[in-house]
């Protein structure tokens, strides 16, 4: 096999698939060496909720004796800005709140910007290799297939992160809802919770050492009409007139006879 010829061909053709993408660092054998800048279709509905642009640049170096051998492969995560400073902050102003005053946070504009790739280029690149490997792709040009397969990857990591975050966003907000219905509804009142408070109640407010004052006041020291009316003792001591009234009469009545 003439790998020098192998490794033209194949950096020809590429050339004409990537003719934006591709920026050749290197051109002579046995040293070729360039790099490929994949965008990203990432999986939204509405992409416009994006505020950056992904690229992954993706590092080939071939040797001698590629492609019996594999490329030596680097991959770097690129975030491009789509919106520029000013329409940021416009953006930022225009926040709106819900009814409790929570900010009212756009579900896939938060979810999909949070999302970054630099922590997946570990698990690409064992991913790769793999594929290499298990693809018996040794022995024939591959740098394209690695290239479709690299996007292909990034995209469906993507599509995974993005549902866990967004099944964690609606968890969140369930949350959020049920601690808003806990305080419309409180905590609710049954007889011994009832009973509890009560007894809570009157220890607090020293309700019942009131009551045996007041008693004592009623049996031991006899009150003027007003100061039993401004003391509130008027309920106690009308139960116990009706007796002494009897007593007086049956008094009065032993002297008349």
């Amino acid at each position: 096999m003439d790998y020098e010829e192998e490794q033209n061909q194949e950096l020809e053709v590429l050339e004409s698939i990537y003719p934006d993408e591709l920026e050749v660092i290197k051109r002579k054998y046995p040293e070729i060496h360039f790099l490929v800048s994949l965008k990203l279709e990432l999986p939204l509905d509405d992409p416009s909720l994006l505020t950056n642009e992904y690229h992954i640049e993706v590092d080939f170096h071939l040797p001698a004796n590629y492609p019996e051998e594999a490329p030596q492969i680097g991959l770097r995560p690129i975030e491009t800005p789509l919106v520029d400073e000013i329409e940021s902050e416009a953006q930022e102003e225009e926040q709106e709140y819900d009814d409790h005053g929570n900010k009212i946070v756009s579900r896939l504009h938060d979810n999909a910007n949070s999302i970054h790739f630099d922590s997946y280029m570990p698990e690409l690149q064992m991913q790769i290799e793999e594929h290499i490997q298990d693809d018996m792709l040794l022995g024939m040009q591959m740098c394209f297939a690695l290239l479709a397969s690299i996007k292909d990857h990034c995209e469906t990591w993507f599509a995974e992160q993005f549902e866990k975050l967004e099944k964690e966003h609606e968890r969140e907000l369930q949350e959020r809802e049920k601690e808003e219905q806990r305080k419309f509804l409180g905590t609710p009142v049954t007889p011994k919770s009832f009973l509890t408070w009560r007894t809570k109640f009157r220890e607090e407010n020293k309700i019942d050492e009131r009551d045996a004052n007041r008693r004592a006041l009623m049996h031991h020291g006899r009150l003027t009409g007003r100061q039993i009316f401004e003391q509130g003792l008027a309920g106690d001591e009308e139960e116990e007139e009706p007796a002494e009234e009897v007593a007086q009469l049956s008094t009065k009545l032993k002297k008349s006879l």
